[in-house]
């Protein structure tokens, strides 16, 4: 059973739920990479992943990208065309493909810490608000309900496993560049970008907005 901690919060004060606990209270007045002991190129290379898991899961599921990108502030978005369709667990399991993708890329390079990956958490606080606005039933829940976000994370990281190559392959791509459209991603990665319905507007994903305890 996944044990939820309840130390951060966003800036409205909102308790935030993390996995993974932030091992020094000072870091909590501003958690980033930096803070927490990595390099600005580092910091990029997470931005960067957290885009690619949102946006290479969402190609492979079957949804149009149209745009993503890394900021200088480590922030990033990944735009995919969603409106006007059913909300799915391939667009859920995107959202958290996000974190998740994170979490992943620091246990590969050797870089996991429990402060770094609650940092990962925290920076999804947009991409699991958009998962509760599209209303999941069965809702989920931490801790306290019938099914766990932990489960919509296990989900996320088999559709990681299943297209992890591809996200590496991208990259550093992404990270030199710092924006790709979805058309430009599929040319990398070799999944084609499925078309967008021309009835289809675009619902975007932000992270510039970045959470804080």
């Amino acid at each position: 059973m996944t044990v939820w901690h309840y130390e951060a919060a966003l800036d409205d004060g909102t308790p935030y739920p993390t996995r993974n606990r932030l091992g020094d209270a000072q870091l909590r007045e501003a958690v980033n990479p930096q803070t927490l002991g990595l390099s600005e190129a580092d910091s990029r290379a997470i931005a960067a992943a957290h885009e690619l898991g949102h946006a290479v899961v969402w190609m492979a599921g079957g949804f149009h990208v149209v745009t993503l990108g890394v900021g200088d502030a480590f922030g990033g978005h990944a735009e995919v065309a969603s409106a006007g369709r059913k909300a799915t667990t391939t667009l859920f399991t995107g959202l958290a493909a996000g974190e998740r993708a994170v979490d992943r890329w620091l246990r590969e390079t050797g870089l996991w810490t429990p402060s770094l990956a609650a940092m990962a958490e925290l920076t999804a606080a947009h991409d699991r608000a958009a998962v509760f606005e599209m209303e999941p039933h069965p809702r989920p829940s931490f801790g306290d309900g019938p099914v766990d976000y932990s489960v919509l994370h296990d989900i996320a990281d088999e559709a990681l496993d299943r297209v992890w190559a591809q996200v590496m392959t991208a990259l550093p791509t992404l990270i030199q560049a710092g924006r790709m459209t979805g058309d430009q991603l599929a040319s990398h990665i070799a999944i084609p970008n499925p078309r967008k319905p021309k009835t289809c507007g675009s619902e975007k994903q932000t992270d510039t907005e970045r959470t804080r305890p």
